[in-house]
């Protein structure tokens, strides 16, 4: 303790306060004795702290291919971070490879109270961390074949929402922007848009066909989170028939497909209209400014580590899929077709008289 006290510049007391999870200090002073401790070691070999340590902190996990686009996940941290701190704990972040086993140091230890998985993680994963019976939670994933406390998004509401909505503004021929395999959530959105536009036709075999025509649902969203316009023009190019209207999978794609559409000489809403989903900050910033969806990110972070406490004190309580309502917000980026209203999405007319670069 003496160590740790002259390596901060504060009293031996105050280290014995915040090793015992006692008041008198500041949180910010109180995390960084604890980080050095475990940093030292000392937290391994006192077991009364470990007990403190391991009843404070929660650990927060994401796959770090995530990291390279915080405007969703960054919200959904924000919150859980906060809702922590307001609930007395600290949140410790592990970047992780899903490929790989993804068993923090700190799990392995039983240092953290509860743990917070943010986005996709593979069965295997979440198999090896309930191994550990520390209470978890899952923010924007659900396993199909394990059991979990899970905060989600009505994905499916908002794709059916948007898609309905291009309907009522005339939009014909729609279709869809997302790599299907890169998450549960882009699936369950595509499965909105597919039943938005099946209540129109009432023909499946057409619908299938007419979406293939019209659409990018693979090995796309790496291009998008980089904004690698040169391959999204490409696959645009390549597609039999481009839609009155793309229904992207978020709004980084929405974003990456208008500046791909612009680079073909093409205009947003004039020529192709366009929506996202999720309502990060860029959406009001670009022009046109992006109708989309709303999900209210911060909100399943602090939804995330209500139900860790919860599950922290109700151990046997039943698992629950928390699923969250989300909201149509409709801005320039969709025009008002001319075609009348009551015509059924992909009827055979041509895109108007300018031919697709």
């Amino acid at each position: 303790m003496k160590d740790i006290a002259e390596s901060l510049g504060i009293s031996v007391n105050a280290v014995s306060l915040a090793l015992n999870n006692k008041p008198g200090i500041g949180e910010e002073t109180r995390q960084a004795i604890l980080n050095i401790a475990h940093a030292m070691g000392y937290l391994e070999t006192k077991e009364k702290f470990m007990r403190t340590y391991s009843s404070t902190h929660l650990c927060v996990m994401m796959q770090k291919r995530y990291s390279e686009d915080l405007n969703f996940y960054g919200k959904v941290l924000i919150g859980v971070t906060e809702e922590a701190r307001n609930r007395g704990f600290d949140a410790m972040v592990d970047f992780f490879d899903d490929s790989q086993s993804a068993v923090p140091k700190v799990v392995r230890d039983h240092r953290v109270a509860g743990i917070i998985v943010i986005g996709k993680i593979s069965d295997d994963n979440i198999t090896q961390l309930q191994g550990y019976h520390i209470p978890l939670v899952i923010v924007d994933h659900a396993s199909l074949t394990r059991q979990a406390d899970s905060i989600l998004t009505d994905n499916k509401q908002g794709g059916f929402l948007i898609t309905r909505y291009l309907l009522e503004k005339g939009l014909q021929r729609i279709g869809f922007f997302g790599d299907l395999d890169y998450s549960l959530s882009i699936k369950e959105r595509f499965f909105g848009f597919f039943e938005a536009l099946y209540a129109q036709t009432g023909n499946r075999q057409r619908l299938y066909r007419d979406i293939e025509r019209s659409s990018v649902l693979s090995n796309i969203e790496q291009y998008a989170l980089k904004n690698d316009t040169a391959v999204i023009a490409k696959r645009l190019q390549e597609l039999e028939q481009l839609p009155e209207a793309f229904v992207c999978s978020n709004d980084r794609a929405a974003i990456a497909v208008q500046l791909a559409l612009e680079s073909l000489g093409w205009r947003v809403p004039e020529d192709v209209s366009l929506t996202g989903f999720d309502d990060i900050d860029m959406c009001e910033r670009i022009r046109p400014r992006l109708t989309t969806i709303r999900v209210n990110k911060e909100a399943m972070g602090r939804l995330a580590v209500q139900r860790i406490c919860h599950r922290i004190d109700h151990k046997s309580a039943p698992f629950q899929n928390i699923v969250m309502s989300v909201e149509l917000i409709e801005r320039e980026s969709v025009k008002e077709a001319r075609a009348p209203r009551d015509s059924l999405p992909y009827s055979r007319k041509p895109m108007g008289e300018k031919p697709f670069l």
